[in-house]
């Protein structure tokens, strides 16, 4: 059993020292009571050390989330969001699940990924081409600024116009992605809240508690 927890410990490096050590009492707690010290016995009950670390930390991610409040950043959350993202993804990846579950879920991850792949492609072209005209357009002006005043101002007007409208596009550009971002993390924390299913040690930990 020392060996399974030391193991899971050395998992847990993204949670602080506290929530650590609370994690792994508990799990230490569960196993004394239900007498189990073999390794193997711990893996049958609870799973390996890296599932359940995995579980460990998407579940403290999500509601990580779920307590970030209105007044947090839109950059706080997206963060925030990617991390749970990343954390449930390995999470689904290392729980033993029905192979008609595992195609659900791959097929999942293969249209989002193509989706946010599309938009952001998209969007990046629109923007690059936008600004390499804006520049071919300012530098246009600036060539011709001696010879034809008006010509030349247009040119740059036109140059700086389409700068300045990226700029004022920016911030919906952002908005725009910190939103996908956040749907994604949802549609992610459905499926792990679907497919991933508390252990032995949470039903029993949670009929302990309302038994006192």
């Amino acid at each position: 059993m020392n060996d399974y927890l030391e193991k899971f410990d050395a998992l847990l490096v993204q949670l602080s020292n506290t929530e650590r050590d609370e994690v792994v009492e508990f799990y230490r707690e569960y196993l004394l009571d239900a007498g189990i010290e073999n390794y193997d016995d711990c893996v049958a009950e609870i799973g390996t050390p890296k599932q359940l670390a995995r579980k460990v930390l998407a579940d403290y991610s999500i509601r990580f989330n779920e307590n970030l409040n209105a007044g947090t950043s839109k950059r706080k959350k997206s963060q925030a969001s990617v991390r749970t993202i990343w954390l449930v993804v390995l999470a689904l990846l290392s729980t033993p699940i029905t192979i008609p579950a595992l195609i659900a879920i791959l097929a999942v991850f293969f249209l989002i990924g193509v989706i946010v792949f599309s938009i952001v492609i998209t969007l990046g072209a629109l923007i690059f081409g936008l600004t390499l005209l804006a520049f071919a357009m300012i530098t246009a002006g600036i060539g011709i600024f001696t010879s034809s005043l008006w010509v030349a101002l247009f040119y740059l007007g036109c140059g700086f116009a389409l700068i300045g409208g990226e700029l004022l596009v920016l911030p919906l550009f952002i908005w725009l992605i910190s939103l996908i971002i956040q749907g994604i993390s949802k549609l992610f924390q459905r499926l792990y809240h679907r497919f991933v299913k508390k252990n032995r040690a949470e039903y029993g930990g949670r009929n302990h508690a309302k038994n006192n």
